[in-house]
């Protein structure tokens, strides 16, 4: 088999049921002789933004987008795509094709210019190198905080023969956990708080815990507020929900915000947006 037929066989065992697409690459075809189902779209970003939205909503479930186009053009338009990806953290796997040597200006890089927006980014420079980088890839995919990775298939690498993908093995989920004492302090934290809030994030949307967040909620009988990403993590018309904390935020958010000594950070990266609004100062922060 030739190195686009590998990538398809290591895909098909991963689980990938349908590949977004836009011409032209071979692994489109490898990919739907492998079973794989193509869905071509009509421009990079489409291909990008349903990978995305397959992502957000299956994630949970242990299922990820994936997308491929051709190299020098369709990469350098799929930019934007992968930016939004990163910047919302959604995992999505980039496959895209890729010149002879394109560290040779003005030839595009793509590990070299998507290396600030991706997780992990590299190139396949042997055929024989496919199971190796495959298993790296998919480990960045599943494990830690997501985020896109991009594998680039040179077509010179892609066209030399491969016996089999022996070699391959899924990669192992790593999960952390907190110190038990670390656990302990937050619970008596929130639990002498005057005021305490829960900040969710889109994390609780990733890991399936919604069920438990609102028991969490409801245990403690503490309003919560999300992330825009997290909208949908925890039911608005719940009583203890206080909306989503954007610049268009309702007056809940912004009363209990001001009002709060404690927040509690679930699935949220706190990260500093212009869309996002601030923590004020002065508030204890428990931050997962």
């Amino acid at each position: 088999m030739n190195g686009f037929e590998a990538i398809a066989n290591i895909l098909k065992k991963e689980g990938f049921e349908w590949m977004a697409c836009f011409p032209a690459n071979p692994l489109i075809e490898a990919a739907a002789n492998a079973g794989i189902r193509p869905i071509v779209f009509r421009q990079e970003r489409g291909g990008i933004m349903a990978a995305d939205g397959f992502s957000r909503m299956l994630a949970s479930q242990g299922k990820r987008g994936v997308f491929c186009c051709q190299g020098g053009p369709g990469v350098e338009n799929s930019f934007g795509g992968i930016a939004q990806a990163w910047a919302d953290s959604v995992p999505i796997l980039f496959l895209p094709a890729g010149d002879r040597d394109p560290d040779i200006e003005p030839n595009f890089s793509a590990p070299k210019n998507y290396g600030q927006i991706t997780k992990w980014a590299a190139s396949i420079n042997s055929a024989e190198d496919i199971p190796n980088l495959m298993r790296r890839a998919m480990s960045a995919l599943i494990n830690g905080r997501p985020g896109p990775v991009l594998l680039e298939m040179k077509g010179n690498a892609m066209a030399q023969s491969i016996d089999n993908i022996d070699d391959y093995s899924s990669p192992q989920i790593t999960l952390s956990a907190p110190n038990n004492n670390d656990i302990k302090n937050a619970v008596l934290n929130v639990i002498n708080a005057k005021n305490p809030i829960i900040w969710a994030g889109q994390g609780t949307l990733y890991a399936g815990a919604t069920n438990e967040l609102k028991e969490l909620v409801e245990l403690l009988q503490v309003p919560v507020l999300t992330t825009m990403q997290a909208k949908s993590a925890f039911d608005e018309r719940h009583p203890l929900s206080l909306g989503s904390a954007n610049r268009t935020a309702p007056k809940t958010v912004w009363h209990w915000l001001k009002e709060s000594d404690l927040v509690l950070g679930i699935g949220t990266s706190w990260t500093k947006t212009n869309f996002a609004i601030d923590i004020p100062d002065g508030k204890f922060l428990i931050h997962n």
